[in-house]
């Protein structure tokens, strides 16, 4: 409710400084009512034209009446004017004749808005390198050379060969893949990218971890690289599980890159670090290609009125990380600087949290209470449990029998309606699942997908959306807990996704409505550790109003940047942490303890009580 999604949209100009933009917004026009559309995919079905599909990497082809993919939010089809018949010519209008809900509007025109906001956040993405034009990568004239973003297209079960691996040029199994490191990516050479994408070495390991499963381990994977950098959590860990499952690494450039024999495959030369020169055939070459700024870098920096780096990512400080040099436009994600998903969330609730203490005096002013339709009463009914099988692609489908499995929990006492889904949890399947649950009059539901932890609260707005109390809901982790951690033993995991099922079956059996209850809540922070991030974490809580504590085991707070003198952009270390130092001490709402450690902690989230041990100098 919180939360409004404009999409086709792009900014068209700004105004107004922090605490008070006034932003137009161009709507470009969908050609389809998203008031109107239910997502039958009637249009699709009907329209004649085909284009390249670009969601899948130009690898299929999509319709011009389309959406980019099965799990997109909103689940809303548009016309893409460019190709759509009736735009170019004026005639067709197929889509038109079929919609079944009169959603078609192919006169509809851009819309303009005005939004005045206290703060923004610039999330634009990023634009893979393309490696076309390079002769010596072989991108333009080898069909098995493709790029990493094309081939995990080709792996994906929603892509264009259904997750089934072939080969471009004749369709075939390959066998014997190659990877590439640092495509476009700490290169001067062809490009004028110096940096490193951080992100390449560990999808590229990803991709050859699971083609070594779509292979039943009867292939060879080898990557070609100058440095692994694997720096993230648990990366290193991951690297190295790697080479016990089959992936072979290289540390070498190739240097020229062939057609293999009848045009099939590649033949690629090298040089190892012994200056030994090698010669060998691979059935598929992967590009792992690189991240640049996104294409539209330059005009939101002209119309934002911040500045760049010299590769066109947002230019921003090392003590403040996601603000740009304009007061009140943070930025996070790629545009910031390359970098992966879990790096992208952690930058996303920093610019969050640096927003959110921003605007702290105006918070809540103009939140909407979200309305649910009236609750059913299931008083004395006898339970009707629908079980919904989610295949998550190949992530579950890829190990277990989900086909034997769906079978098996419709045989479970009570269970009155079972189904398979690819992706449960997409935006079309909850509408499907809450259809059913009316449909068969339903009173309780399974969903045997992945964890609880990230996607119960879909599943339960899906029954609060229809009036069934959201706890009459049991989820089973087929996924996390099954498919991840026995992949070799499908037979096993299997049978272990049947016991799953019937536990969650049985135990929402025995379920019954509950209400949420409001619980006091201590509006007081405990950070523990007073270096650069304590810190910063105190601050940004002051900020928003709550009275913080800061408990540090040394003398002194600053931790290790109290022995660092310059970042590697050559900011003063001790001058940033100075000042850092001199808003927490003219804070009244922060509490410093030094030569303080945490005893124990009990109690829950809104109210723990925590007890702390001071060290008394002698």
């Amino acid at each position: 409710m919180n939360i409004e999604l404009l999409t086709l949209s792009q900014v068209e100009n700004v105004t107004g400084e922090q605490g008070n933009f006034t932003i137009t917004i161009k709507k470009n026009p969908r050609f389809i009512d998203e008031s109107k559309c239910i997502a039958c995919g009637l249009c699709a079905e009907k329209c004649p034209k085909k284009v390249p599909d670009e969601f899948n990497a130009n690898l299929n082809t999509r319709k011009a009446a389309y959406i980019k993919y099965g799990q997109t939010v909103p689940l809303k089809y548009a016309i893409d004017s460019e190709n759509c018949i009736y735009h170019i010519k004026g005639r067709c209008r197929a889509c038109e004749k079929v919609c079944p809900t009169g959603a078609i509007d192919l006169d509809m025109k851009p819309e303009f808005v005005e939004l005045n906001v206290g703060s923004v956040i610039l999330a634009p993405g990023f634009k893979f390198f393309s490696p076309k034009g390079i002769d010596y990568y072989g991108y333009d004239n080898i069909p098995d050379v493709v790029t990493s973003i094309e081939y995990e297209r080709i792996l994906s079960a929603s892509g264009p060969n259904m997750g089934h691996l072939s080969r471009p040029s004749d369709g075939g199994i390959p066998k014997k893949i190659a990877w590439i490191q640092c495509v476009g990516s700490r290169n001067t050479n062809c490009t004028d990218n110096g940096y490193c994408s951080s992100m390449c070495c560990m999808y590229s390991i990803k991709q050859a971890v699971m083609t070594n499963s779509h292979l039943d381990c009867d292939g060879e994977q080898v990557i070609f690289y100058m440095d692994i950098r694997a720096s993230g959590k648990e990366y290193e860990r991951y690297y190295e599980s790697s080479k016990d499952k089959g992936v072979k690494y290289v540390r070498a450039r190739p240097h020229t890159i062939l057609k293999g024999p009848d045009g099939v495959g590649v033949v690629m030369t090298w040089a190892d670090e012994t200056s030994t020169q090698n010669k060998e055939y691979f059935d598929m070459v992967i590009l792992s290609i690189g991240m640049e700024a996104p294409v539209d870098a330059t005009k939101l920096s002209g119309q934002f009125d911040f500045d760049l780096t010299q590769h066109n990512f947002a230019k921003t400080g090392s003590f403040n990380p996601v603000s740009t040099t304009r007061d009140g436009v943070f930025v996070t994600g790629a545009f910031h600087s390359p970098k992966a998903i879990p790096k992208s969330v952690i930058f996303a609730s920093s610019a969050a949290a640096d927003v959110e203490a921003l605007l702290a005096s105006s918070k809540g002013s103009l939140t909407k209470e979200k309305t649910w339709p009236q609750e059913q009463d299931i008083t004395g009914q006898e339970p009707r449990v629908g079980v919904f099988v989610c295949s998550c692609g190949t992530n579950i489908a890829g190990v277990i029998d989900v086909k034997d499995v769906t079978q098996y929990a419709s045989t479970l006492t009570a269970v009155d309606y079972v189904e398979n889904n690819l992706f449960t949890c997409s935006t079309d399947t909850q509408d499907l699942i809450a259809e059913k649950i009316k449909e068969k009059n339903l009173n309780r539901v399974v969903i045997a997908a992945c964890t609880p932890r990230t996607h119960e609260v879909l599943f339960q707005e899906t029954l609060q959306n229809i009036g069934l109390n959201k706890y009459m809901i049991e989820m089973a982790n087929i996924r996390n807990q099954n498919s991840w951690v026995h992949p070799n033993e499908p037979e096993k995991a299997t049978a272990k996704a049947k016991d799953q099922i019937r536990m969650a079956v049985a135990k929402v059996i025995e379920n019954y409505p509950l209400k949420d209850i409001e619980v006091n809540v201590t509006p007081i922070a405990l950070v523990i550790g007073g270096g650069l991030a304590g810190m910063s974490s105190a601050l940004n809580l002051a900020a928003q109003g709550y009275e913080t504590i800061i408990i540090e085991k040394a003398q002194r707070l600053g931790g290790v940047a109290i022995d660092l003198y310059k970042t590697w952009k050559q900011e003063n270390v001790r001058s940033g942490l100075y000042k850092m130092l001199l808003e927490i001490e003219n804070n009244d709402l922060i509490r410093v303890c030094t030569n303080t450690t945490l005893e124990s902690v009990s109690g829950s989230v809104g109210n723990f009580i925590g007890k702390i041990k001071e060290e008394v100098e002698r």
